[in-house]
């Protein structure tokens, strides 16, 4: 409390925000005049959360919001000088966290996962892939369905001779790469905000696919990263006329985005999944923690890629998985050692499969579940493939190929989320109640691609 206040003396703030996510993963905030701040951190803030997707019924919904001032930050993207930080939600008795809050879900596998394997902490870097547009537009109504999308980068009117060409689009460089300036001011808003950051660059899409790289952060934070850096990201977009879009898969035949996420488990200042022994380099319990999330891999879809555009991205032909795997430097793989590191000290796992869509609150920890299952349980993940082809064919299994399916996946294969109540199975349920709305939702509706399939049929 005293620092943020100092913090407030330093630089006057007319008004304080409260950040938090519905079970969607959709930011929602309630804004207070500054003179609130020492009532909000005693009292709570009240609100209904039966207008919150996926939290209470009219019949009860008050809960209350309490600010967590060790996220707060300055807010950018505010016209009024405002203090913003991330707030836990309550049940109107103020005295039990609210079991459907999944930023508390987070902390308690984390908490979990550190219990068992005796690490200091449980560390996540997420990767950030997105398109930036110059224009969206797209409507849907009963006789009609069409969407439209502009970038700088490939103007049919562009006279310059410099759009961008053919091909690859990974890390070219100005004046083909339009949003070099746009990244960089993007990358120093979310160091301002306090979020670390590797670096930045063009990606493989030619439609202006770009991405932002955060450095590795405490697991408990990682969600409230995630959160962060995207409403930033769309904010900045939105300032300069642009529209961005974390959709897996946007642009047909273009790459497809993902929300790579990377995990170590520190103990004394040394990575626990490494030992330098074998041709992996995994440490026992890196092996059993990799083996646990494989194992799970095509029900964790459910929370790690849940909308139905997810599975158009997660297809062969791209950098992105389809098959149940580890690798070392395999980019179709669902778990890649990375080949660059190659202290064991510093070793730690890309899980490639999840995309933005996602709660990453939930998503980040139904992985570290997952992980802490297989550690467990001595979960076997063999050796790694070092060719995707050969693994097709000894192992049947493979990524969902739709929402639908992978919910089901999710409904089947949910105990090991629940080991000590870090998931409830009501928080499940509703989830994938949610979710069958909107398989429901697009299955119901005509495609365009089916007028060419079959209006003359």
């Amino acid at each position: 409390m005293k620092h943020i206040q100092e913090a407030v003396r330093e630089r006057p703030a007319k008004f304080l925000d409260l950040k938090y996510c519905d079970l969607l993963g959709r930011l929602r905030h309630v804004t207070l005049p500054i003179e609130r701040l020492e009532n909000a951190v005693r009292d709570g803030v009240g609100f209904d959360s039966s207008s919150v997707a996926g939290f209470g019924t009219v019949e009860s919904s008050d809960m209350v919001l309490r600010p967590d001032l060790e996220t707060a930050f300055v807010d950018p993207f505010c016209p009024q000088p405002t203090v913003s930080c991330f707030a836990d939600v309550f049940e109107s008795s103020h005295s039990r966290r609210y079991s459907r809050d999944s930023r508390y879900v987070l902390k308690k596998a984390g908490e979990a996962l550190k219990r068992a394997t005796g690490a200091d902490e449980v560390t996540v870097l997420t990767e950030f892939e997105f398109y930036l547009f110059s224009a969206a537009e797209f409507h849907v109504d009963q006789a009609s369905a069409n969407y439209r999308l502009e970038t700088e980068e490939l103007r049919p009117d562009d006279r310059t001779g410099l759009a961008l060409f053919k091909g690859p689009a990974y890390h070219v460089a100005p004046p083909f790469d339009r949003s070099a300036g746009f990244r960089s001011e993007l990358a120093a808003l979310i160091a301002g905000c306090g979020v670390p950051v590797k670096y930045h660059h063009h990606e493989g899409g030619r439609f202006s696919q770009v991405e932002i790289e955060t450095d590795f952060i405490p697991a408990e934070r990682a969600g409230d990263a995630v959160v962060l850096t995207k409403y930033l990201v769309r904010n900045h977009a939105f300032a300069r006329g642009m529209s961005a879009t974390f959709m897996p898969k946007p642009i047909f035949g273009e790459p497809g985005s993902g929300a790579h996420v990377h995990l170590c488990l520190i103990k004394e200042g040394r990575s626990l999944l490494g030992n330098g022994a074998g041709r992996d380099g995994l440490s026992e319990l890196g092996r059993h923690l990799i083996g646990g999330i494989l194992r799970h891999a095509p029900a964790l879809c459910g929370l790690t890629n849940p909308s139905t555009n997810s599975y158009r991205r997660l297809i062969p032909g791209f950098e992105a998985p389809v098959a149940v795997f580890f690798s070392r430097s395999n980019r179709t793989a669902a778990i890649r050692l990375p080949g660059y590191i190659t202290s064991p000290d510093k070793l730690a796992i890309e899980y490639r499969i999840p995309d933005a869509t996602a709660n990453p609150y939930l998503s980040l920890a139904a992985v570290l579940m997952a992980a802490l299952d297989g550690i467990l349980t001595g979960a076997d993940v063999g050796v790694p493939v070092e060719d995707s082809s050969r693994q097709y064919a000894a192992n049947n299994q493979m990524l969902p190929k739709s929402l639908a399916e992978a919910i089901e996946l999710l409904s089947a294969d949910r105990d090991y989320l629940l080991r000590d109540d870090v998931f409830c199975g009501e928080l499940i349920d509703k989830w994938i109640e949610l979710k069958r709305v909107e398989v429901e939702a697009i299955a119901r509706r005509p495609h365009p691609w089916e007028f060419e399939l079959y209006y003359g049929c």
